[in-house]
């Protein structure tokens, strides 16, 4: 039996997808939730002891309700103090609760446990932390290509000591609000973030060699930098002295003095290297060290706040987990948080490679299957490319990655991207594209999906239960 075991024993209400209970709940029982392997199978364990798997839902999100084609009847239905004087969202009134209740009610109601990512910072936790099981995000930077292109950033010197000050600080907050909650899974660093250019952008920008997001931002850099100077490092372990490395990487070089380091730190323009290959080995081998600065920041910081609940790492998107990457999620990431969108069978090729190389249980943090409705047809809808043509589809496909994760041993949740139908006229979130949704814009249920899910969705401790 392998755990990852933290806290003190309370007591704690029972959610939704919670396996039969066993006479060793009271034993497994540390007041937090963890994560623990039984007889094979990798199993969230709740305060009180009991397994459950997290099945969740995403991006409950004010905008979503107060879109010009549904703001006057959610005034209506919960309360005008859910907007403010000052006309923004107001987490702080009567409706705000009753808002919030309902969407609690109902996510229950249809076989949903978890408040997953995108549960909106706007949002006082206060509000649902105590009901429901839920993730808290740390967002400490703009890593995203969603974010880069909304004009977000820059990415931060992983290296300096200024950005660890500000994780510490964000850290301490975060975790001032969460630490003794016995609801929490655990925390999220960052959504989807960009470790590698997409190969629409490297042909979009006709480059196949300066692909890393990351070492772009830290080579312009000036020579006051640690993350210059931890590069500067890197290359001195790979070059017999700085002419050669500048050589390869087209740097100027002085007839009379030659370059030095400390010259080699002042160059900012590092886009014309001259030996391709050893550039491009130089910045692949620099990644892991990336990761692993990243990584290991966060849990080290994470830990002196709150020694007890689960580090979920970022929301990479299941085909990102690159080998540079899974040496330090290994080390300092106690459950792997996915984005699949299926299908089921080319999503798992993805995830049992993950597990090869961690260890660690897994869960689907974003995914779903959509097809864009006659109110969507401008920014389309989140899970498109999966191919659905009908609801029928949907809700097939819906169930068919549920019984497909449940019957996987490591695999031990699934948040659905979307929750309420999003129409052209919002506002956007994290994306252009519309946001999915069983239930319609007045909270009326898609019932040939709801009726699904109410179905499928209580089963998927029973179904994991089964795993073999």
């Amino acid at each position: 039996m392998r755990t990852i075991r933290f806290g003190l024993l309370v007591a704690v209400t029972t959610l939704l997808a919670v396996a039969p209970c066993h006479a060793t709940d009271a034993d497994r029982a540390t007041g937090y939730v963890r994560v623990e392997q039984i007889d094979g199978v990798w199993w969230f364990i709740n305060a009180d002891g009991e397994k459950f798997v997290s099945i969740g839902v995403n991006h409950i999100e004010p905008h979503l309700w107060l879109a010009p084609y549904n703001k006057s009847a959610t005034l209506k239905k919960y309360g005008s103090d859910l907007v403010g004087p000052d006309g923004h969202f107001n987490t702080s009134g009567d409706a705000a609760k009753k808002w919030i209740n309902a969407q609690v009610k109902t996510t229950r109601e249809l076989g949903f446990n978890t408040f997953g990512k995108h549960t909106h910072p706007a949002i006082d936790p206060k509000l649902y932390q105590e009901q429901i099981y839920y993730i808290a995000s740390l967002d400490t930077a703009p890593l995203a290509g969603w974010q880069e292109r909304h004009g977000r950033g820059p990415r931060p010197d992983v290296f300096s000591a200024d950005f660890e000050n500000f994780v510490a600080e964000r850290v301490k907050q975060v975790t001032q609000l969460h630490k003794d909650q016995r609801n929490l899974i655990g925390y999220l660093y960052t959504d989807v973030p960009s470790w590698v250019m997409g190969r629409g952008e490297q042909m979009e920008q006709n480059n196949t060699t300066m692909i890393y997001p990351w070492i772009n931002a830290i080579l312009p850099l000036g020579e006051s930098s640690p993350g210059k100077w931890r590069w500067l490092e890197h290359l001195k372990q790979r070059y017999p002295n700085a002419e050669a490395a500048a050589k390869a990487w087209g740097m100027p070089i002085s007839p009379t003095y030659g370059i030095s380091w400390n010259e080699m730190a002042r160059q900012m323009d590092w886009t014309h290297p001259t030996d391709v290959d050893a550039a491009k080995k130089d910045m692949l081998s620099f990644m892991p060290i990336i990761a692993e600065q990243w990584y290991s920041l966060h849990e080290r910081l994470i830990r002196k706040h709150d020694p007890n609940h689960l580090i979920l790492g970022d929301k990479n998107m299941v085909m990102w987990h690159y080998d540079f990457m899974l040496p330090a999620i290994k080390k300092h990431v106690d459950v792997v948080c996915v984005q699949a969108y299926g299908p089921w069978e080319n999503d798992k090729k993805l995830t049992d490679m993950i597990y090869e190389a961690t260890g660690k249980p897994i869960f689907n943090g974003d995914g779903c299957f959509g097809l864009a409705g006659p109110n969507q047809q401008q920014w389309g809808v989140k899970g498109y490319r999966t191919g659905a043509k009908s609801l029928e589809d949907v809700t097939r496909l819906y169930e068919e990655m549920l019984r497909g994760m449940m019957s996987t041993p490591y695999y031990i949740g699934w948040h659905h991207c979307g929750y309420i139908e999003q129409w052209d006229a919002s506002e956007r979130g994290d994306a252009p594209r519309n946001e999915n949704g069983f239930l319609d814009p007045l909270e009326n249920h898609r019932t040939q999906w709801t009726d699904v899910l109410r179905e499928i969705n209580p089963r998927a401790a029973t179904l994991h239960d089964a795993a073999k």
